[in-house]
């Protein structure tokens, strides 16, 4: 049996990536694929790669949008398929997903989210495998997304329930649905590598501070659609990462351990932090993180930046960090 699956790809000026993301989706030569392209409008040579593969998209259209995840609602509304994902235009699937993805759900009923593994390459980038974390999954889902997006795929009616993709936020849209979809349904882990995600050079900075802000949107409203969160709030406020407002989730599921998802959040904020150089902020996470739950400190080995975040200034740490990336 094979379920449509509809792959939407939202683009803008990936001239130089989306022929290469075109194939990968069309080699899975999956008996009932949906694809949609969903363009901004791009002035480079997308649309001439476009033109020369229309015939295999179900929809395709080139005009400006208020970005990426304005581009992935228009491509859900067209779509028609049982199981969705989008996928961007710079990265790529990997043989046999589909096949796999569809096999998952018809064995898993009552699953609303499939996610694998991903191999992160890119220029300058040896290429590696994404591990993702087998234990304390459930806890992850809430505090931020432990699996590369473009080898998660969801079935499309869950949306009826959930919402569609929330266009406020640019950053951390996919882990806002992960987290509508985590408390309302299952969702299932598979040790299967199924797409190649794409690591770009651009300034690390400035996009880390943006993942850090609409995470932190994203979080604070799983604290307000919950119960007994109050303790979790002021923890939030204590170190500026609460963000209010009256917006929350639709809820079905109650999470079991509200605070190792604090925890697991606050340990997130502190690598995107350390990542922008903002040094006490790290130190203030980390100290935190341990008076919070010391084996949880030890565990997730949160003394290592701790350490760096302490004894090394910003200049030492920018210099070692050109040697790891």
């Amino acid at each position: 049996m094979h379920p449509k699956i509809t792959i939407i790809t939202p683009s803008y000026n990936q001239g130089q990536y989306i022929e290469e993301c075109i194939l990968s989706v069309l080699d899975q030569n999956y008996p009932n694929l949906e694809f949609i392209i969903v363009d901004g409008g791009s002035d480079d040579s997308t649309l001439e790669i476009l033109n020369r593969y229309s015939n295999y998209f179900a929809y395709c259209i080139s005009e400006k949008d208020n970005g990426q995840s304005h581009a992935i609602n228009k491509g859900i509304v067209k779509a028609s398929g049982e199981i969705i994902t989008w996928l961007n235009s710079d990265d790529l699937l990997l043989p046999n997903s589909l096949e796999i993805v569809a096999k998952g759900f018809s064995e898993n009923p009552n699953v609303g989210l499939i996610h694998g593994n991903a191999i992160l390459f890119g220029q300058n980038q040896k290429e590696s495998i994404i591990k993702i974390p087998e234990y304390d999954l459930k806890e992850r889902y809430l505090a931020y997304i432990p699996f590369p997006q473009p080898s998660s795929f969801f079935r499309k009616e869950i949306l009826n329930v959930i919402g569609n993709i929330d266009e406020s936020l640019h950053f951390g849209m996919d882990y806002d649905l992960l987290a509508r979809i985590a408390l309302n349904y299952e969702i299932l882990q598979i040790q299967t590598v199924l797409s190649k995600y794409r690591l770009h050079n651009e300034s690390k900075t400035n996009s880390s501070l943006s993942f850090a802000n609409d995470w932190s949107i994203v979080f604070s409203r799983v604290l307000r659609s919950v119960t007994d969160s109050e303790f979790a709030i002021e923890v939030l406020k204590s170190v500026n990462l609460y963000h209010d407002s009256e917006e929350k989730y639709v809820i079905t599921k109650i999470p079991s351990n509200l605070k190792l998802s604090l925890l697991y959040f606050l340990n997130m904020q502190m690598h995107y932090y350390y990542i922008t150089m903002d040094l006490d902020t790290v130190s203030k996470l980390a100290s935190l993180i341990k008076q919070l739950d010391e084996n949880f400190y030890k565990k997730e080995k949160v003394n290592n930046l701790f350490i760096k975040a302490k004894i090394l200034n910003p200049m030492v740490i920018r210099f070692l960090r050109t040697f790891t990336r």
